[in-house]
């Protein structure tokens, strides 16, 4: 029985595997939210069936009447786990450092609700923040970008290639992937498929493995020939987008899938930057007191610079961070 026709609990049966359970504890042992710092401004949005939606809205301390930019920041955990704050110490650097207006926004989660429910709530959110971006304080003219990490990425990547296919406006300027999770066996372009092959190198790695991404796809139930899944599946993806950042693990068994994305945007003329860190797993970032991981976050932050076309040093983001 393929996996994407078990239901969570078979799954578990089947393969005698706790993966959800195993990721909350690894989620658990990281540190709670620190109340003395900004949270943002929470908000409910209308979703397309009339649900309420929330977001947080982080802003500049430093009061401006310049435009500011927007940047919408989509969290992950596998479609299963996951919310809002997860993304907070990134926006409160990218609100502070680029006066920018970051928005951190919700999606409903698998089992309860299966795909394409979480594509389908990003794309919602991302309609809404561009139709009220004024009164957000955001002036898209100055930039307006997507940021997700993850099954985050994939939903970045997902909303960003659907708005430019369907030339809606205003256009998303820039995009930016963490560890993206973009790609299915059966999706691998036949002249990259030769290079996709982290998931078994992978299959065991630390965070992130293939039990615990079954267990994903078991619980999410995608349909991987659908737009809603990747932005390969789209009649004509690829040409034309904005420019795109991508950063991927050498440890990770989703590696492939973005190191394949950026040759393949490279190929179609996107502007691509891409950073690899080799030997370290899936959401190593989280370790924040390793050095790479430091690395990392910084990169993150200045390639939103790139995106935006101001330029900024890691000296930048330290005093912030």
């Amino acid at each position: 029985m393929p996996v994407r026709s078990l239901t969570t609990k078979q799954y578990k049966q089947k393969h005698n595997i706790d993966g959800l359970e195993n990721l909350n504890k690894f989620l658990s042992k990281l540190p709670p939210p620190d109340p003395t710092l900004d949270q943002g401004e929470v908000v409910d949005i209308p979703l397309r069936d009339g649900t309420p939606s929330q977001i947080r809205i982080f802003r500049p301390k430093v009061a401006s009447q310049q435009p500011r930019p927007l940047i919408v920041l989509i969290y992950g955990g596998g479609f299963i786990l996951g919310d809002n704050t997860q993304l907070s110490s990134v926006s409160r650097v990218l609100a502070n450092l680029y006066s920018a207006v970051a928005v951190n926004i919700s999606y409903r989660l698998a089992p309860t609700h299966k795909f394409p429910t979480a594509a389908r709530d990003a794309y919602d959110s991302v309609r809404w923040l561009s139709q009220n971006a004024s009164t957000l304080g955001a002036d898209l003219s100055k930039g307006f970008v997507l940021l997700g990490a993850s099954a985050g990425a994939n939903l970045a990547a997902v909303v960003a290639q659907k708005w430019f296919s369907s030339k809606s406006s205003p256009p998303i300027t820039g995009l930016s992937l963490a560890i993206p999770w973009l790609l299915s066996e059966e999706i691998v372009p036949q002249a990259y498929k030769h290079l996709w092959f982290s998931r078994n190198q992978n299959e065991n790695a630390m965070i992130l493995n293939k039990g615990t991404i079954d267990y994903m796809l078991a619980a999410y139930e995608p349909d991987v020939h659908s737009a809603d899944f990747s932005p390969f599946n789209h009649p004509a993806p690829h040409s034309g987008m904005p420019p795109v950042y991508i950063q991927v693990c050498g440890a990770d068994p989703l590696r492939d899938d973005g190191l394949i994305y950026e040759q393949v945007l490279r190929y179609f003329g996107v502007k691509t930057k891409l950073d690899v860190y080799p030997g370290v797993p899936h959401g190593f970032s989280v370790f924040r007191e390793m050095e790479l991981a430091k690395k990392s976050f910084s990169d993150q932050i200045l390639a939103i610079g790139w995106l935006l076309g101001v330029e900024k040093t890691r000296e930048d983001v330290e005093r912030l961070n």
